[in-house]
């Protein structure tokens, strides 16, 4: 599997360059349909934000950024040094990290997982995501959300939003009663305008005319034509802007026309809402330049993100492994008398759980080698610590149910040293017998298993099978 991205972001390209590598969903769309028909291109996906522009590709053997700069238009020489490629296993590891949040500007913030959500869903709609490039997608959404929910972020959610509100506070003073503009009634533009209005702010957001049901403005704001922004920036204290224009929202002629101009405006959108020649009458700040704040994450939550990515990150590599594995015969079914055998169980949680519930079904000494043990079953020998290496020995069978890649693999080879029947319940490539779904009956046991790759097929054989044992005299 070819996969391969080249982005740049804000860490190290200027945002008067990264706008031209902006992309509304429409030219996205345009531009995913043109990539997919190039030579070797078997799927595409652009993830596109202020601060990021990234294409993944899988099949091309041409560098990522060339391509997109041909088909955006734009020279490849001059943008060359702030790209950056990855290939493979590194390429998947940097969008699970990115989903998390751990390269975003503001370090753990939440909008990025809506953003790669919706790189994918874009991607589908325009038929250029193909199976590895939607399996990688998912799984890097599946960590940002892991990353929001089970990482504890004391200090609320952060978001340019949060920024926003927290420069103009700086720059204000006091937000309550303070007269403020908000140009764009998208999503960065609700947020900002919601917690401006929270701030005790005169909060007015800008509508367009819309074809598709009402437009919807966070409680507490007033509305004004967009068309009559110039006007509604008489007397106003604050100026934010935050739409998907591919043009200015306000010029240096429009804002020069206002007796009374804003002392302060923020732009929140890539390419930029506001001419940056309005700095000669007000102060600007960018999505690049409204600085650092005080809501760095903490070394602990890096530390347990970045655990969230590795994570997801070895479940994406097996979802590779499955796909590449070679076709295997259908697996002969082979039952044995474990009366009385010893079976070593190595792990303690959910999936050991389940195989300690099922063996106890067939009279086999049963050994639970764990530092810690979910479900305590009666009749079971728990060896409270981690597994080290001769635990298998006098063992009929062994088992490694552990959360920890490396542990199970080294019980496999264990296992297959001493000539013992091993389950990997981690990777099917290290066993030499496959647990089955067990369904019994009145004198009766039927195993069920699959090729390893449709496992809700054998859940529902199984669930099948059980009935008509169930039901049988």
């Amino acid at each position: 599997m070819n996969l391969m991205m080249s982005g740049l972001d804000c860490h190290g390209a200027p945002i008067e360059l990264r706008e031209r590598l902006a992309f509304s969903k429409e030219s996205a769309v345009e531009l995913l349909q043109w990539l997919r028909q190039q030579p070797g291109v078997e799927g595409c996906v652009l993830l596109s934000t202020c601060n990021r522009t990234e294409l993944y590709l899988s099949g091309s053997e041409e560098a990522p950024w060339r391509l997109l700069c041909r088909g955006a238009n734009v020279p490849e020489t001059e943008l060359e040094p702030y790209f950056t490629t990855r290939a493979g296993t590194d390429a998947a590891k940097h969008l699970i990290e990115v989903a998390c949040g751990l390269h975003s500007q503001i370090v753990g913030e939440d909008q990025i997982i809506t953003q790669v959500r919706t790189a994918m869903e874009i991607a589908q709609e325009a038929k250029t995501a193909d199976p590895a490039l939607s399996a990688l997608f998912r799984r890097a959404v599946t960590a940002g959300k892991r990353a929001r929910t089970e990482v504890h972020v004391t200090r609320g959610v952060p978001s340019m939003g949060t920024r926003c509100r927290d420069v103009l506070t700086r720059e204000l003073g006091e937000l309550n009663g303070k007269k403020i503009l908000v140009i764009g009634n998208g999503q960065m533009g609700r947020l900002a305008a919601e917690l401006l209005q929270q701030a005790g702010a005169h909060v007015q957001v800008t509508l367009r005319t819309y074809r598709h049901g009402e437009t919807v403005v966070p409680a507490g704001c007033d509305t004004v034509a967009y068309d009559k922004r110039a006007a509604a920036m008489e007397g106003i204290d604050a100026l934010v802007s935050a739409t998907t224009s591919p043009h200015y929202t306000i010029t240096l002629e429009q804002l020069a026309s206002v007796k009374q101009p804003p002392k302060v405006a923020v732009d929140l959108a890539v390419p930029r809402d506001i001419d940056p020649a309005c700095a000669a009458i007000l102060r600007c700040f960018d999505a690049d330049t409204l600085g650092v704040g005080d809501d760095a994450c903490s070394r602990e939550e890096l530390k347990n993100m970045e655990e969230i990515a590795r994570e997801e990150l070895e479940k994406f590599r097996q979802w590779q492994r499955r796909q590449s594995a070679p076709a295997r015969p259908l697996r002969f079914p082979l039952f044995l008398d474990l009366t009385g055998k010893t079976v070593v169980l190595v792990g303690g949680g959910t999936i050991a759980s389940r195989r300690i519930g099922t063996l106890r079904l067939f009279g086999c000494k049963i050994v639970v080698i764990s530092p810690e043990l979910k479900s305590k079953a009666d009749g079971i020998t728990w060896i409270q610590r981690p597994y080290r290496s001769g635990d298998l020995e006098g063992a009929f069978m062994a088992i490694a149910a552990t959360g920890d890649r490396e542990v199970n693999h080294q019980v496999g080879e264990e296992a297959r040293r001493l000539g013992i029947p091993v389950s990997v319940a981690d990777c099917e490539a290290e066993c030499n017998f496959y647990f089955p779904a067990i369904c019994t009956g009145e004198d009766l046991v039927a195993g069920v298993v699959s090729s390893g790759k449709e496992h809700h097929k054998t859940a529902r054989a199984a669930r099948e099978i059980r009935k008509v044992l169930e039901g049988m005299e």
